[in-house]
């Protein structure tokens, strides 16, 4: 809430409702950067640290609870995106050194080799991005003239090619994407509380139950088929949210739960499976 960087990372049980503090992240002052889950382990990679912009892979080792250095990208970056598809991490798009990248690159975690793929059609940072029936969609994000990017970027990873459409639809920046149902799901973005939902097969947008908050710089993952969305900023000037809420898209409408144990924007989440002992 008061623009401070958190070492902290804490982790949620739906099935008690409580935080649980993890190992603390081995750095200072880390801001934009990017976080995955790979089975259960947590990959934090890029941001930018005193102004400079880094290529620091870090691997959160679920069952050892501690943090390492694993690997560094081919290209510094901040503001992107990553998602994992058939057991690799792809790093998407975001601001470079000199400006947005159309740069894509992809990190097999059993090898520790990165490979460079297909780049994006449209530079951007700050995008939605997910995975959704075998392709990696990126949604909007901010363009080179830091408008907003109104284009929807899909890539085929078996035949390594992208394709495009621009849409005055999509005008999201600094807000999640996740995938239920065969859905996809973007949330929040210019401090709103709109749930925009886009479908794959039948390639159109439609607006989805509105969130409790407006939020931006917000985070979301699903879990027992359900989206969970924490934290983010109501509006500029703030304030920081420390609330969290999850969409049943059973009932269709969003449930406030557990608050966060502080409030909480520009952070990742991730799900994995974490034995914590009770008591």
């Amino acid at each position: 809430m008061n623009q401070r960087s958190l070492t902290a990372v804490t982790c949620f049980n739906p099935q008690n409702n409580k935080w649980y503090p993890l190992a603390s992240l081995p750095f200072y002052n880390r801001e934009f950067f990017s976080v995955i889950s790979a089975g259960d382990n947590i990959y934090l990679s890029g941001g930018t640290e005193s102004g400079v912009t880094l290529a620091d892979v870090w691997c959160y080792t679920s069952l050892l609870d501690n943090w390492n250095l694993v690997s560094r990208m081919t290209v510094p970056r901040c503001r992107h995106n990553t998602v994992v598809h058939d057991g690799k991490l792809y790093t998407i798009g975001g601001l470079g050194v000199s400006g947005n990248l159309e740069n894509v690159e992809r990190y097999d975690t059993i090898t520790n080799l990165w490979e460079t793929v297909s780049p994006l059609p449209r530079a951007v940072h700050s995008a939605a991005a997910t995975v959704c029936g075998g392709k990696i969609y990126v949604f909007g994000g901010v363009n080179e003239t830091s408008r907003s990017a109104g284009v929807l970027q899909s890539y085929l990873p078996q035949n390594n090619t992208w394709t495009f459409i621009e849409s005055p639809m999509i005008d999201n920046k600094h807000a999640p994407a996740v995938t239920l149902n065969g859905f996809i799901f973007i949330l929040g973005g210019a401090y709103a509380r709109a749930t925009t939902v886009y479908d794959p097969e039948k390639e159109n947008i439609r607006a989805g139950p509105n969130m409790n908050h407006s939020r931006q710089f917000c985070s979301a993952v699903v879990l027992d088929g359900k989206i969970y969305v924490s934290g983010g900023m109501v509006s500029s000037e703030g304030p920081a949210l420390g609330s969290m809420e999850s969409f049943d898209p059973g009932v269709n409408a969003w449930t406030l739960q557990q608050n966060l144990p502080c409030p909480l924007f520009r952070h990742g989440s991730v799900v994995i499976k974490k034995y914590i002992q009770s008591g």
